[in-house]
């Protein structure tokens, strides 16, 4: 069976029962145990090279280390620290308030970005200027 006779089979169920149909059924069933024991071989064969390439690049990890002068147990101790950022591309800062109300008891700042808090929207709407609340 050719390598373009075998693909067709793969990519296709109908190809597959036409090339089947041309074989008895003994040919056949040692068709599919040769190829499952081809298949089986072959991941074998990948999991060895796989394992081969990792122990490749823990020899060289090894390498870098030594000639930095450092340990393999170093790098447990090692602490790494990472900035929390938020999306907008850097930390957001609290704003420090601008200005400042108290009534019944009750102070309520306010940095003068965003929307105006209640109480120095009612506070305004009778005295008029929100200057009077004004932090010094």
């Amino acid at each position: 069976m050719s390598k373009s006779a075998l693909l067709k089979i793969g990519k296709s169920k109908t190809a597959a029962r036409k090339i089947a149909g041309q074989v008895s059924l003994s040919d056949l069933g040692a068709a599919i145990k040769n190829l499952q024991s081809a298949e089986r071989f072959l991941i074998k064969q990948a999991a060895k090279q796989e394992s081969a390439k990792k122990t490749q690049q823990i020899k060289k990890a090894l390498s870098m280390l030594d000639r930095m002068g450092l340990k393999p147990e170093d790098l447990g101790k090692a602490k790494l620290s990472r900035k929390k950022t938020s999306k907008a591309g850097g930390a957001k800062r609290k704003v420090a308030a601008k200005y400042r109300i108290t009534v019944n008891g009750v102070t309520t700042d306010w940095s003068g970005r965003g929307r105006m808090p209640v109480v120095f929207r009612s506070a305004i709407g009778k005295n008029g200027s929100i200057e009077k609340y004004l932090i010094t």
